[in-house]
């Protein structure tokens, strides 16, 4: 009488644990893989990363590798070369926006005015938190400060005399409402 065995004496049963625990070892073996290749990163010299363990965001500064708890620990990477923008100009085309460049100064003259905003970040978790559009942001404290300066200039000092005054002096100002929040 035949019992349901195979030929060879083995049995279904212990076939299919034996494909199981295959399976197994093959699911953990990729874990493992997948674990170990998500616990290393590198920075290089030009960034900063900011590193969330459980949502908790901390800075990392040194360039270099270094290593992460996978699946527990997020790495996003910051560049903090020097970057800029316009304002007052297409830099593409080089051609004016009359939006940005037009200001009027103390004695009721308008002017165009160009400048070149230039940026490094300074504060990784501020930059990555803070907002979405940072550099939005950065144009737009630019352009409050800029029109505000200028319009305490006459148009003499603003196109001659004045320039190197007028650029420190917003300079100055963009600092100071940037270090407000």
């Amino acid at each position: 009488m035949y019992r349901g065995g195979f030929p060879g004496g083995g049995n279904m049963n212990n076939l299919s644990r034996k494909i199981g625990k295959l399976v197994l070892l093959v699911v953990l073996a990729i874990v493992i893989i997948v674990a170990g290749l998500n616990s290393f990163y590198t920075i290089k010299e030009q960034e900063q990363a900011v590193v969330t363990t459980f949502g908790q965001p901390h800075a990392v500064s040194e360039p270099g590798l270094h290593l992460k708890i996978p699946f527990v620990q997020k790495v996003r990477k910051v560049n903090t070369t020097i970057n800029g923008f316009s304002i007052g100009y297409d830099e593409v085309t080089g051609a004016s926006i009359e939006d940005e460049s037009l200001m009027i100064t103390s004695d009721y003259n308008f002017v165009n005015v160009d400048f070149y905003v230039e940026y490094k970040v300074s504060d990784p978790i501020k930059a990555i938190y803070a907002s979405d559009e940072p550099v939005f942001i950065l144009k737009n404290v630019a352009l409050s400060c800029i029109r505000s300066t200028i319009g305490m200039y006459d148009v003499d000092s603003v196109i001659t005399t004045g320039k190197n005054e007028i650029q420190a002096t917003i300079k100055e100002r963009i600092m100071d409402r940037l270090e407000e929040n």
